[in-house]
């Protein structure tokens, strides 16, 4: 059912991917799931509520889906009013007073999702386009600015990625203040990171920029405000998508948040098209 989601509202490439799905929807206590089946057994659609453990507030995650072959019938309504009384019976209890919130999240919006999270309370929090670029297609030319070198990630260069990284990121909202070490492990510590297609940039030892990879994904790119507007990310991207296109993937995925068209125009020009959106839509109950 997931990949037959996948395949009809675009998003996130590997929310199919068996490990993603049993995270997502086989929640361990304290959390809870519930399925729709068809009179013969086969799964029709599905929700997950558990407690996020990401955060010290005090957040229930709603997960769902409906297979696009049974939409249109209310399942989603039915899906929704459950995984909310599921969600607030989870938060309840604790310090009187203190915010609780539900949170939907959503690796391929549509608009008709859209339509029903907003009808039961939700206001949209976060949204990211997906952007897939064909490997199979000629890549485009981006030299690097002149005085600039690139290095693959290696523990030791750890310090450079992360200064660039810093650097590139500060001054946006939201910025986490990791340490060194707790950004390395976020930014490596998954089985799907790809040091060979991940790079930094530097002009002599000062870092100008970075670009870290997963296996067919690009996790994020950034440029040092004095680099900026010279075509090193361009460049940096480009580097990236030679390597998965030598070691023979078809195509390349990335995720642009819709607030930032400055990036979202660097990887149009690049061959990077739409192919779906991530959200997270919330709401505060009492």
């Amino acid at each position: 059912m997931a990949a037959a989601c996948l395949t009809a509202d675009g998003g996130l490439p590997f929310a199919a991917d068996e490990e993603f799905v049993r995270a997502r929807f086989l929640p361990a206590a304290p959390g809870t799931g519930l399925g729709g089946f068809s009179p013969v057994g086969t799964l029709l659609a599905a929700v997950a509520v558990r407690p996020d453990p990401e955060t010290r507030q005090r957040r229930a995650l709603i997960a769902g889906m409906v297979h696009p072959d049974h939409r249109g019938q209310r399942v989603g309504a039915i899906l929704m009013r459950w995984s909310i009384t599921q969600g607030e019976a989870r938060l309840a209890g604790g310090e009187p007073g203190a915010p609780r919130h539900l949170v939907i999240a959503t690796e391929g919006l549509t608009d008709a999702a859209a339509r029903l999270y907003a009808r039961y309370g939700f206001a949209q929090e976060f949204a990211e386009d997906v952007l897939r670029r064909d490997l199979r297609q000629p890549l485009p030319e981006a030299p690097l600015p002149a005085g600039i070198t690139l290095a693959n990630w290696s523990p030791a260069l750890a310090e450079s990625f992360f200064a660039a990284y810093t650097a590139s990121f500060r001054e946006r909202p939201g910025f986490p203040g990791w340490s060194r070490d707790e950004w390395t492990d976020w930014a490596t510590g998954d089985d799907d990171f790809r040091p060979a297609a991940s790079f930094v940039a530097r002009c002599g030892d000062t870092p100008a920029g970075f670009i870290l990879c997963d296996e067919g994904w690009i996790a994020q790119l950034g440029v040092c405000p004095e680099w900026r507007g010279r075509g090193l990310g361009a460049a940096l991207t480009a580097a990236a998508l030679r390597h998965f296109q030598a070691a023979g993937l078809e195509d390349v995925s990335l995720g642009v948040n819709v607030n930032n068209p400055i990036a979202a125009r660097l990887y149009t020009r690049l061959g990077f098209e739409v192919s779906g959106r991530r959200a997270r839509w919330a709401r505060q109950i009492n």
